[in-house]
């Protein structure tokens, strides 16, 4: 019995919002294997195919307009402590679709950003990957949640960071 339907929209790792928009055996996957074919909010050009049996691999369905409302001004209440995180914490981070914890990892890596600019550097290839992940996560969804565009959706972000 799949978790999901067509039209759902889901968090999927660093894709982030994606909307459900078929369920069924792909050409390439055998009759027998049942897909969700998503695609990303940020970029509905692409699509990805995740298996029903794996749909644990699909963190949530994006949170609600209240939700998303209460969310913004969790971020803007919310501060960054203590150090970067690590590697491995910033995967957890990214993998958990927690978007209070998300955005205060957005607000380390802008941190270092701009410490490393002041010192005439930018960010290392690896802490820019989870920057522009982390702001996909937290933008697609509030977008889908507030019926937004990204635009408008990356403005209250920044708002809410400070």
């Amino acid at each position: 019995m799949q978790k999901y339907n067509i039209g759902d929209h889901v968090m999927y790792g660093v894709s982030g919002a994606c909307q459900i928009v078929e369920i069924g055996p792909l050409a390439f996957g055998g009759p027998d294997k049942i897909y969700y074919s998503l695609k990303p909010v940020y970029d509905s050009r692409d699509t990805i195919y995740v298996p029903v049996t794996k749909e644990e691999e699909i963190s949530r369905k994006v949170m609600g307009r209240k939700k998303a409302q209460e969310t913004v001004k969790q971020i803007e209440q919310s501060s960054m402590e203590g150090q970067m995180p690590d590697r491995e914490t910033c995967d957890v981070i990214l993998q958990s679709a927690n978007s209070v914890e998300v955005a205060n990892l957005i607000r380390h890596l802008r941190n270092v950003r701009a410490i490393n600019k002041k010192n005439h550097k930018s960010l290392n290839i690896t802490d820019a990957k989870y920057l522009t992940y982390a702001e996909r996560i937290v933008m697609s969804e509030l977008a889908v949640s507030l019926s937004i565009s990204m635009e408008e959706s990356s403005a209250m972000l920044n708002a809410a960071l400070g």
